[in-house]
């Protein structure tokens, strides 16, 4: 493994899961209404999300991706559609109480109508179809890979890295998150969280549509 290169990749990827995007979004507003024992199901389906776009990248199908400009374009296409549809999930979401938000989280997590997979399930979704993720895999990821060792190697490396970095960088968002829960105490300070969340989630998809039209 060379070490100068797996330092700024490490870098690199530091500064990408940082900042804010489709991911960090999820995961801050899981954490808001499921508190961390909730949210970490969605952390572990948006880290995991990158261990299979890294495996995609290095397969045939990422080749086909990186050379097949239309194909590529397609992908980001279906990741912005999907963003629009979370954020009129999100716009759409009914106002909840924070009244147990000064309790532990297993109070709020235990929800009969809360499904740990299906979070899982939803972070994997949306990492699949993140337009800066896809980016970053198809454009950045294999320029740290040095020919001169072993390929299977810095690809399980740099993979496990990067799956690191999600959940531990998430799980700070989130334990932030959740220290400020206290603050919101009625339904309309939920309503107003969620449809932020929504308006944000509509601005990068039309980031991205604006990147495929030019």
């Amino acid at each position: 493994m060379n070490t100068s290169l797996y330092l700024l990749y490490l870098v690199t990827a530091a500064t990408t899961v940082l900042s804010p995007g489709p991911g960090v979004l999820m995961t801050i507003m899981k954490s808001i209404r499921h508190g961390y024992r909730g949210a970490v199901w969605g952390i572990l389906g948006v880290a995991s999300g990158t261990i299979i776009m890294a495996l995609i990248t290095v397969s045939g199908i990422g080749a086909m991706l990186r050379y097949s400009p239309e194909a590529y374009d397609l992908l980001r296409t279906v990741g912005a559609l999907y963003m629009v549809w979370l954020g009129w999930k999100a716009w759409k979401a009914k106002g909840f109480s924070f009244k147990l938000a000064g309790h532990e989280a297993k109070d709020v997590v235990f929800d009969p109508n809360f499904v740990r997979w299906r979070l899982v399930m939803e972070g994997v979704a949306l990492q699949m179809t993140n337009p800066m993720l896809i980016m970053f895999f198809f454009s950045v990821f294999l320029q740290f890979i040095d020919p001169a060792y072993s390929y299977r190697e810095q690809v399980t490396v740099l993979s496990v890295t990067y799956f690191l970095l999600v959940f531990f960088i998430h799980t700070g968002y989130s334990m932030v998150t959740c220290h400020f829960r206290g603050f919101l105490k009625s339904d309309r300070a939920a309503r107003v969280i969620y449809r932020t969340g929504a308006i944000l989630f509509w601005a990068l998809a039309a980031k991205v549509a604006v990147d495929l039209i030019h």
